[in-house]
């Protein structure tokens, strides 16, 4: 994990004003070296999971099996720590079964948001395609909202400079 050790200090002790005067170039290192500082951190966080894992799940589970459970939260202690072992339930439902079963509740003269709640979900991509009168009738219920913006940063390769359909309309000359 010693690709270039101190990244993440040497990064902490820059002042922002600092970083915003860096070169493109050192800030594309900086980020590279992070990304990888991640990646590995990351790796060493599955297997140190994995290691766990494999080490208390026999006991996690029949824990659980004698609480009369398949999932949720167990805990036991083992060598002055409390092991904490969750086993999250990750429910599915068939949609194509929920609607068949809203339908047999409002057959029964029941209403199904009494039970279940009914959301409505639209495909931006369906939408683009749709015509005129059909999206003027959805429009009321659409609002636009923006994500968190994101930046990356590409080294130019001047020597294999591929077309892009979009250099002419979208490039910003500094």
């Amino acid at each position: 994990m010693d690709t270039e050790p101190n990244v993440l200090e040497e990064i902490g002790q820059i002042y922002l004003a600092d970083l915003e005067t860096q070169p493109l170039a050192e800030l594309d290192r900086m980020l590279r070296l992070v990304a990888s500082a991640e990646e590995t951190a990351r790796n060493y966080r599955q297997l140190l999971h994995s290691v766990m894992h494999h080490r208390f799940h026999d006991r996690a589970q029949s824990l659980r099996t004698d609480a009369g459970k398949a999932t949720g939260t167990v805990r036991f202690e083992q060598d002055g720590f409390t092991v904490i072992a969750d086993l999250p339930k990750r429910l599915e439902y068939d949609q194509r079964k929920l609607r068949e079963a809203v339908q047999s509740l409002q057959k029964w003269g029941e209403d199904p948001e009494n039970y279940v709640s009914l959301e409505i979900k639209v495909s931006e991509a369906k939408y683009s395609a749709w015509p005129p009168a059909v999206r003027q009738l959805f429009e009321p219920a659409r609002t636009l909202k923006t994500g968190k913006p994101t930046y990356k940063l590409e080294r130019i390769d001047t020597a294999h400079l591929p077309a892009a359909a979009n250099d002419s309309t979208y490039r910003e000359v500094l």
